[in-house]
């Protein structure tokens, strides 16, 4: 039961990570132009992995990911960016309209929440996809290649909250 919950938490954990990537990622593509037929221009044919620079390398060795293990996770990466081309490609119209919506003359609320249920709808499709991709991988990892991940995602969520709590404390006292 112990090593179920523990899978099942780093599931979630991944699904997460997954998810969040998916709403950065989408809202880049919606707000500079546009993707390039369901991935931007940068991609360089390994389906994400490394397309952002060198972050899905500097992630393969600090995981220490044998090249086997890589190149696993580029296959799985590449078949499921395949799958959900679609998908992204109607979350970033969904979003281009959501920001049509709010920005017209004289806004619709009704209409701006019925798109807004558009973009969730897909979005949900989209996390259950990536849930599927990210148990794909985690089946590759050792466990503690899953701790590494997990030590990382920590990290990270603890510098996103340190840059969303600046400037909420309010003008320094005295001022």
């Amino acid at each position: 039961m112990k090593t179920l919950h523990k899978g099942f938490t780093a599931l979630v954990f991944l699904t997460a990570v997954a998810v969040g990537a998916t709403m950065v990622s989408g809202n880049a593509w919606a707000y500079r132009g546009g993707d390039r037929d369901g991935r931007c221009d940068c991609s360089g044919g390994d389906g994400g992995w490394k397309g952002h620079g060198p972050q899905g390398d500097r992630l393969a060795k600090e995981l220490d990911l044998s090249k086997e293990q890589t190149e696993q996770v580029k296959a799985i990466f590449r078949k499921h960016r395949d799958e959900t081309a679609s998908l992204r490609k109607e979350m970033v119209s969904g979003r281009r309209e959501l920001r049509n919506l709010t920005q017209s003359d004289k806004p619709d609320e009704a209409a701006i929440r019925e798109q807004v249920k558009k973009i969730a709808a897909t979005g949900g499709d989209l996390a259950v996809r990536r849930a599927r991709m990210s148990q794909e991988v985690r089946a590759l990892l050792t466990p503690e290649q899953i701790r590494k991940f997990r030590a990382l995602q920590e990290k990270r969520d603890r510098r996103i909250d340190g840059m969303m709590n600046r400037g909420q404390e309010g003008p320094p006292k005295g001022e």
